[in-house]
């Protein structure tokens, strides 16, 4: 009789497959994540088929049509399916045969998770927040899948990109959503300065905090201290209370390299040969007072090498950041030293988290072609039992294909096996339709360029310095791209796209000029109001393609134009200068500009960022001497930087000089520059200028360094720097 039921249930499911209306079927008594799953599968599929999805919850299975099973049911096997005795937290089942299909799920979100790769299989795609694919089908027919169990790569995944912020597109994607995150982070890296603050301490503890060699800093805690161990366990004790639900509780050091040289925490640094050793005995110490929680912390900068001779306790997280490598090539090539350290914590610990970059945070409309090396680095994460991955983009904001970055990035946190190829040609497809050529050809000659210059991708890098930009294939792809929008015709949606992956090449050759003195000639001889212009276009296409800020520090287009504009405004005023032939009584760092001297007087002028057309001091003042092509002078003016995170400050005084013999000199004009707080990069031109034409052959300039960080600085104590741009004399 059983075998007569079976025989009759695959007779009604197989018969009349040309037109069929799904129906999902849940247990008579559903758990609540197969309930939400098959609530977001009835509207995809009524979406597809523009049919009402009949959801019954029961014994009965429909005598015709096709079937969804979600989750374990008791007439399963009548079809011929079966859910597996046990699955992973966040795994998910599939099976599908004769136009029945089972998804099931292990913890909250597999079954969804499940609903996701049926969708995908019946042709729905979501590139992004805003952008979807659902096909329309008047025959469904339910595909054939093997049985087919899928786990998670890593159980951790979070992607700090746009799209990720957007909850459904981070689900359907299977990813950790921001809800995610609130609920099971308790406080989340950089957290020193929370749990041990330097406004309530510092004043009356000063030994509280590091020690630099030289005074007392707040930049980061003495961790050898007991009073400020029993500070940070008190304090976390009160945030747990606060929100005891939470899982991770980031205790780790803040964002500089100002650790603690007393004379214990430097005895125990060398004992465990790495500061990391003296952050982890702090670590496991407040950790054993929380063993129902995961304390996290960082392994970052100076303490990223893994220490020898201590452990992790069971219950402390390691977060390894790969800040410093070299994106152009994947990490087992191209940063030894961080592979070194990745296989060696992961040979302490099992929980073990990676934060990778995956972006360039000097500029999010920049080229930055480090498609090759996202899967191995995955893979090599995978292969040394990492746990839990966050991939840092660029947060909120657009960057450079953000939207496919983030689709490939989130297939591949999933299953770093999965084929690259083929996701980048289906997201390309899809996403710029006919153009889709074109962006595949820019991205493959871009990658080429890059590996052929032998040139490192950073993630501070700039197109000025990036010998794989060159103008010729910036030429080629932007004039093919152009080629590629008129393919789009009316198609409006696609067209900004295309945009959006074109604005990076314009931008970038905008940028390399500002190095080229033919094409800063070129700009200087158009109107400041033609200039102006040209620059609101780029403005307008930013607001268009959704770029609102190119860096991270929420750097507008609208500010970006206005300092390139100061910068063209400063560069004319240098044309004119008559100085030249510089010499230094005080020599410059050799890392920026070769220290070269000529820097002061070559007509090109810098803007907000130290590593190209600056001459920089360290610990240093500036004094240089220029010689005039002329007898008189009517204007000095020398510009300088500030980037105070960086450790670059405006002078404390400027003084101007002339001299008629080169040897002595008469002072004419000095101004004190007030030191402040200042997050924000700027520049300052310091001017001088004279009611009549003054007698001189030589300008003495002198910028008085601060010599070392203030005392409000995180950094105190350290010698910090000047950075002096253009010396004009007029």
């Amino acid at each position: 009789m059983r075998f007569l039921i079976l025989l009759s249930v695959l007779f009604r499911l197989t018969a009349g497959l040309g037109a069929q209306t799904p129906t999902i079927v849940l247990a008579p008594d559903p758990q609540t994540a197969d309930t939400r799953a098959a609530r977001i599968l009835q509207h995809y599929l009524a979406a597809i088929t523009g049919q009402k999805i009949a959801l019954q919850t029961g014994l009965k299975v429909p005598s015709e049509g096709a079937v969804v099973f979600l989750g374990s049911h008791p007439n399963l096997r009548l079809v011929g399916l079966q859910v597996p005795p046990s699955m992973p937290d966040e795994a998910y089942f599939i099976h599908g045969k004769n136009n029945a299909f089972l998804i099931a799920g292990g913890g909250a979100p597999g079954a969804e998770y499940g609903v996701y790769d049926l969708l995908e299989r019946l042709g729905c795609r979501k590139f992004s927040p805003r952008d979807s694919l659902i096909p329309h089908v008047d025959k469904l027919r339910l595909p054939d899948v093997p049985p087919r169990l899928e786990t998670p790569a890593f159980q951790y995944r979070e992607l700090h990109y746009e799209p990720a912020f957007d909850a459904s597109w981070a689900r359907w994607h299977r990813l950790r959503t921001r809800a995610d995150k609130d609920r099971d982070w308790g406080m989340f890296v950089h957290t020193f300065r929370e749990l041990c603050p330097p406004e309530t301490y510092f004043d009356s503890h000063p030994e509280y905090f590091s020690w630099n060699g030289a005074q007392w800093s707040n930049g980061q805690l003495c961790l050898s201290n007991d009073t400020v161990r029993h500070l940070v366990i008190a304090a976390l004790r009160q945030k747990i209370a606060v929100k005891p639900d939470a899982l991770y509780w980031s205790v780790s050091q803040n964002d500089n390299y100002d650790y603690c040289k007393c004379p214990r925490c430097a005895a125990s640094d060398s004992r465990y040969g790495s500061p990391a050793g003296t952050l982890l005995a702090f670590v496991n110490a407040v950790a054993a007072e929380f063993p129902e929680k995961t304390i996290s912390t960082l392994a970052y900068q100076y303490t990223r090498r893994a220490p020898t001779g201590i452990l992790p306790a069971s219950n402390v997280s390691i977060c390894l950041c790969s800040i410093e490598c070299n994106r152009g090539q994947p990490i087992a090539d191209g940063c030894p030293d961080f592979a070194r350290d990745l296989a060696e914590w992961s040979r302490l610990t099992d929980q073990l988290m990676i934060w990778d970059y995956v972006v360039q945070f000097r500029s999010y409309v920049s080229p930055f072609p480090n498609w090759h090396t996202l899967q191995p680095n995955l893979q090599q994460f995978k292969n040394h039992g990492v746990r839990m991955v966050f991939e840092q983009g660029s947060g909120r904001d657009q960057s450079e294909f953000s939207d496919m970055r983030a689709y490939l990035l989130a297939k591949l946190m999933w299953n770093p096996q999965a084929d690259v190829d083929s996701i980048l040609l289906d997201f390309g497809k899809g996403y710029y339709g006919a153009a889709q050529p074109a962006i595949q050809n820019y991205i493959r000659d871009l990658t080429a360029s890059l590996q052929a210059s032998g040139s490192q991708l950073l993630i501070y890098g700039i197109p000025q310095t990036e010998k794989f930009l060159t103008d010729t294939l910036l030429e080629k792809h932007l004039i093919a791209m152009l080629d590629a929008e008129d393919l789009l015709q009316n198609d409006t949606a696609r067209q900004r796209r295309l945009l959006a992956a074109r604005l990076p090449m314009g931008f970038a050759r905008v940028e390399k000029a500002k190095t080229d003195s033919r094409a800063i000639l070129d700009m200087l001889s158009d109107s400041p109001e033609q200039c102006r212009e040209a620059f609101q276009i780029f403005i307008d296409n930013c607001k268009e393609a959704g770029f609102r800020n190119l860096h991270e520090n929420g750097y507008t287009p609208e500010a970006y134009v206005s300092d390139f504009l100061a910068f063209l405004e400063r560069q004319r005023t240098a044309a004119a200068s008559i100085a030249y032939g510089p010499e230094l009584t005080f020599p410059a760092a050799p890392t920026y500009a070769k220290g070269d001297p000529e820097e002061l007087t070559n007509r090109r002028v810098g803007e907000p960022d130290y590593r190209y057309n600056w001459l920089g001091f360290q610990g240093e003042h500036l004094q240089a001497v220029v010689r005039l092509n002329s007898e008189t002078c009517t204007q000095i003016s020398v510009s300088f930087l500030q980037d105070q995170q960086s450790w670059v400050f405006f002078p404390r005084k400027v003084m101007f000089e002339t001299s008629l013999n080169g040897q002595y000199f008469e002072h004419v004009y000095e101004e004190n520059i007030n030191l402040a707080p200042d997050g924000q990069k700027s520049v300052r031109t310091v001017s001088w200028s004279a009611p009549n034409a003054r007698m001189a052959q030589y300008v003495r300039v002198t910028a008085y360094n601060h010599l070392n960080c203030p005392a409000w600085h995180s950094c105190n104590g350290n010698p910090c720097w000047i950075f002096a741009d253009e010396i004009v004399v007029r």
